[in-house]
């Protein structure tokens, strides 16, 4: 997932945000099992904004674990 299309999904979200209100914004909205998955293994802190949660999103072991070695 893009992060232009994650920022559109989380439009209606006031920042700072936490993991649990992020998993309840996308819920229901035809996120794929395994960006639910991402969400649920990054830490349970506060996002400032959308570029910050897609940092946190791209260290999980979800998407580690899919990614190609150089």
């Amino acid at each position: 997932m893009k992060a232009s299309a994650f920022a559109d999904l989380l439009q209606d979200v006031a920042f700072p945000v936490r993991r649990p209100q992020i998993a309840a914004a996308v819920e229901g909205r035809g996120v794929d099992p395994l960006v639910r998955r991402k969400i649920e293994q990054i830490p349970d802190r506060e996002y400032t904004d959308v570029f910050d949660i897609v940092v946190a999103l791209s260290l999980t072991p979800a998407h580690l674990k899919g990614r190609r070695p150089l």
